[in-house]
């Protein structure tokens, strides 16, 4: 199982999406094609919440993942005034001998 959180840590001129998704191809130094199954948390404050227009930007980061994999997409959104989104990648590699996740 790999986990990363990555939180939207916005350069001048970029949206939150656009920043977590920079991060995701600089930072998280995954073979994400590995992995069967994907589940995505995008976490935003009440008073910021999610976008359309972001949650369109950051689904283009399953496309990391092979075509068979399992993906699951949660949104939560927590009480405050937050402005950065949080996305949590949980990411499992099902052994299809033995038909049990690796962790």
């Amino acid at each position: 199982m790999v986990k990363r959180r990555i939180y939207s840590f916005q350069m001048d001129g970029e949206s939150r999406a656009e920043a977590i998704c920079r991060a995701f191809q600089q930072y998280t130094l995954v073979d994400w094609a590995l992995y069967d199954r994907v589940s995505f948390q995008i976490v935003s404050s009440v008073k910021h919440p999610l976008l359309m227009r972001e949650l369109s930007q950051l689904m283009s980061i399953a496309q990391s993942f092979k075509d068979s994999a399992q993906v699951e997409f949660l949104q939560e959104s927590q009480a405050g005034a937050e402005q950065r989104l949080l996305l949590v990648i949980l990411a499992y590699r099902v052994d299809s001998n033995l038909k049990v996740c690796h962790l």
